[in-house]
């Protein structure tokens, strides 16, 4: 059959596929059907049905999977009595729609923070669980007799629910008696959850897997505090004059109140949004599809700017310090480079790492110094020329570690260094998505952790940004590096 020849075939009254072309034939057995046998493509038999119902021929764009290759062609359907005759034509391979999953670079960083991991089935219901933390013991034992019943049925998570079983507003508001097992799964997406015999709230991240199922994944909304050990808390910095005086009365609102209200609502217009534009609820035309791809790219920027926004009011609150703990920085390296490695790779930019042998012991708090990294890394690629190098350097010198992203970009000059870290400082650039937060909210980070973050860079031949932190020196003697 040549390329341009129609695919032909023939569905009975019982909407049953009875004749078809190789190639249909083909991807009916792919989806899972027979021939003969029911219409196994979900879009194709929409077609089917809608004109056996009003009895009239009709087309439409159809997108189907092959296993993993997304299949698009124009489909007619047109009556013949009690059975349907099929013309398919422009048969190709098409780009992978969005299965509504988030972007790579957020659904890496989820899983690199989770600390409780559920494998779910296609209707919510448990696989299987792993629970580390040592608050989620008890949510990990009512977990391994959950197999095969929906997550929210579990006794030790707490949804926020009142006894009447009304949605007491913290989620949404919901009005009327809630029935979880029965929401979909965007509705439950984002939403926060008390876990029992843990003094921590939990955020609750729904993942679809490509093919069928779901990951489960708790972010902890609060630290867990460490036994004090005085050698590791860190010296937050000195209170600036007037400290004393009284706290303006929006002072935690950001982060305590508003982001969390507008977090769920602005995730669920992306995910709507990204719905539409890939067309997985319908053919629609190209300028809607562009429309959406706006709307879900706006609220991208809208949610980036809340997270700023929360972690700018969490930076300034008083008395902020981060958890201290162990970790490595060249290990904080190559995650920030793994997260962001799409990124790089769609813009020809080569991340080099440290070597698997290098180490650089310190103390800090892991997820806010791969915060700090994926800042630095993220404006790295963002302003250094496609097809270049960002090199990531880290090591330790006495009692200080450090880690460098150094970029070949168009660099900085002495009085743009001097101002780069003020707060909404953009150094002039428009239109590239930026806050002007980011750096400023790094340093304050890093100064909390009793570190720094510097910059050294000469016009015309980029800027290497350098985080420093206080250095584990019982473990310091395995360190190398650049």
């Amino acid at each position: 059959m040549a390329a341009a020849d129609p695919i032909r075939a023939r569905c009975d009254a019982g909407d049953q596929l009875v004749a078809a072309d190789e190639a249909l034939a083909r991807l009916q057995a792919a989806a899972g059907g027979t021939l003969p046998g029911l219409l196994a493509i979900p879009a194709l038999l929409a077609l089917v049905r809608q004109v056996r119902a009003t009895g009239l021929a009709q087309a439409r764009p159809i997108l189907a999977m092959d296993g993993e290759c997304p299949i698009a062609f124009q489909a007619r359907a047109v009556p013949d009595g009690d059975s349907i005759d099929l013309v398919l034509r422009d048969w190709r391979r098409a780009p992978a729609p969005d299965s509504g999953l988030p972007p790579a670079d957020d659904a890496a960083l989820w899983h690199h923070l989770a600390q409780g991991h559920v494998l779910l089935d296609a209707q919510q219901r448990v696989i299987a669980a792993d629970c580390p933390a040592p608050d989620l013991v008890e949510l990990a034992t009512d977990l391994a007799g959950a197999t095969g019943r929906h997550w929210t049925a579990c006794a030790a998570l707490s949804l926020g629910l009142g006894e009447d079983g009304r949605d007491g507003g913290r989620n949404g508001g919901r009005p009327g008696r809630v029935d979880m097992a029965r929401l979909h799964w965007r509705l439950l997406d984002d939403m926060v959850v008390d876990v029992a015999g843990s003094p921590r709230r939990w955020r609750v991240r729904l993942l679809p897997r490509v093919g069928s199922g779901f990951d489960l994944l708790l972010l902890p909304e609060t630290i867990l505090a460490l036994p004090a050990d005085p050698a590791l808390l860190p010296q937050a910095e000195p209170a600036p004059a007037g400290a004393g005086a009284a706290l303006p009365p929006w002072t935690g609102f950001l982060g305590r109140d508003l982001a969390p209200a507008l977090r769920q609502p602005i995730s669920r217009i992306i995910a709507n949004a990204e719905t539409i534009r890939s067309r997985l609820a319908g053919p629609l035309a190209d300028a809607y599809g562009n429309y959406a791809a706006d709307i879900a790219e706006a609220g991208r920027h809208l949610l980036g700017l809340v997270e700023d926004l929360a972690d700018l009011d969490a930076v300034e609150a008083p008395g902020f310090a981060p958890a201290p703990d162990h970790i490595d920085l060249a290990d904080c390296a190559r995650r920030a480079a793994g997260i962001l490695s799409v990124r790089a790779r769609e813009r020809g930019i080569v991340l080099a790492l440290p070597e698997e042998d290098c180490h650089a012991p310190a103390i800090g708090e892991f997820r806010r110094v791969l915060q700090v990294l994926l800042n630095l890394l993220s404006n790295a690629i963002r302003y250094t020329p496609a097809q270049a190098t960002v090199t990531l350097a880290c090591g330790v010198e006495g009692a200080t570690a450090w880690i460098a992203v150094e970029d070949n970009g168009e660099g900085l000059t002495a009085e743009q260094a001097s101002r780069v870290f003020e707060k909404f400082e953009r150094l002039g650039r428009s239109g590239d998505g930026g806050s002007g937060l980011g750096l400023y909210i790094s340093r304050r980070l890093a100064r909390a952790m009793a570190g720094d973050l510097t910059v050294s860079s000469t016009p015309g031949a980029g800027a290497r940004f350098m985080l420093t932190l206080p250095a584990d020196v019982p473990s310091a003697g395995i360190v190398n590096a650049r």
